[in-house]
C-alpha cells in the first residue's frame, strides 16, 4: 500500500508560493490550517541525522514518511490513506500529501484543513531559530495561496488552528512553548511583507450587468469574500444547498466569480461552486 506523495521541498518562501499557486483545486480545498510539531523526531535527533556519513535529506525523509504512514504497525497504528500536507524543517518547507486533497493529521479537522508539522518537540525544546522562521514563512504562504486568514478564530470553521484545539485529542501539540497570538501576529506581518498589503497579480475584470439570477451552492462551506479574489478576506461561509441571488459577475485571471446576496448581505464567491 502507498499513499499519495508530492515529495518536493522549498528553501525559499517565494518558490513555495509559486508552487502552491500552481495547484488546481477541485471540490476539496482547505478552510483553515492546523499546526503540529513532530514531537519525534525532536530537533536534537534531527541534528544527529545530519551528522551521519550519509545525512538524511529532507526529500528522503518525505519518502520515508510516506512508507511509515502507509504501513500498519500492529498494536500501534493502522495504515493511513494520506499523511499531513506539509513538513517544516530547519532547511526547507516540504510537501508530503497533495495540497488539493484531504490529508490525515487531526481527527476533527482532516476534512476541512491543511495540516503542517514542524520538526521539534516544543514542549521541551525552545520554539526559535530556523524551524520557527520557516514555519512562519510556510504559514504565511499557505494563507496567501488559499485566500485564508489566520484570525479571527472559530473552532472547526476558520482561523489558525493548533492540534490541541481538536476536541478529540489531549495532546499539547504544537507544544506548550508555542503561543497562538504570537504566531498569528508573525504570520500577518509576513503576509503583509510578501504582498505589500495587497496582491498585485490580482486583476479583476467586471462583466456587463445581467438580470439577477438564482443560484444554489453545490459544495459545503463555500467562502464568501469581500472582493472577487481568493486572497480577499472571508466574510462567512455557506452550506451545501444554500440559495443565493446572483447580481453580477467578474473574472480574476482564469477564475469566474459571482457577486451574490444572501440574507441581505453582499459578497463574492467562486462560480464553480454555485449552480445557476
Amino acid at each position: 500500500m502507498a499513499i499519495p506523495i508530492v515529495g518536493r521541498c522549498f528553501a525559499d518562501a517565494q518558490d513555495f508560493l509559486e508552487y502552491l499557486e500552481s495547484v488546481t483545486f477541485n471540490l476539496w480545498r482547505p478552510r483553515f490550517v492546523t499546526v503540529h510539531h513532530t514531537g519525534a523526531p525532536d530537533l536534537k535527533t534531527w541534528e544527529n541525522w545530519q551528522t551521519r556519513p550519509k545525512p538524511v535529506t529532507d526529500e528522503q525523509w518525505m519518502k520515508n514518511l510516506a512508507v511509515y504512514y502507509a504501513t500498519a504497525v500492529p498494536g500501534v497504528k493502522s495504515a493511513w490513506s494520506a499523511g499531513p500536507h506539509f513538513f517544516v524543517t530547519p532547511k526547507n518547507i516540504c510537501v508530503l500529501s497533495p495540497p488539493n486533497a484531504r490529508g490525515v493529521h487531526a481527527a476533527s479537522f482532516n476534512a476541512v484543513s491543511w495540516g503542517v508539522e514542524a520538526v521539534g518537540n516544543f514542549d521541551s525544546e525552545k520554539y526559535e531559530g530556523p524551524v520557527r522562521d520557516n514555519l512562519i514563512d510556510a504559514l504565511a504562504v499557505m494563507h496567501i495561496a488559499a485566500g485564508l486568514q489566520p484570525d479571527p478564530f472559530q473552532k472547526g470553521v476558520r482561523g489558525l488552528h493548533f492540534h490541541r484545539d481538536d476536541p478529540q485529542t489531549s495532546k499539547t501539540c504544537p507544544g506548550k512553548k508555542v503561543v497562538k497570538t504570537e504566531m498569528v501576529e508573525a504570520i500577518e506581518a509576513k503576509i503583509a511583507a510578501m504582498t505589500g498589503g495587497d496582491d498585485p497579480s490580482d486583476v479583476v475584470k467586471m462583466a456587463k450587468a445581467k438580470p439577477a439570477q438564482k443560484g444554489v451552492v453545490n459544495t459545503d462551506g463555500l467562502n464568501i469574500r469581500v472582493t472577487a479574489s481568493g486572497k480577499a478576506p472571508v466574510l462567512g461561509s455557506l452550506p451545501l444547498g444554500t440559495k443565493v441571488s446572483v447580481l453580477r459577475e467578474a473574472m480574476n485571471g482564469n477564475t469566474r466569480w459571482l457577486g451574490i446576496e444572501h440574507e441581505g448581505e453582499p459578497g463574492w464567491v467562486s462560480a464553480t461552486f454555485v449552480t445557476l
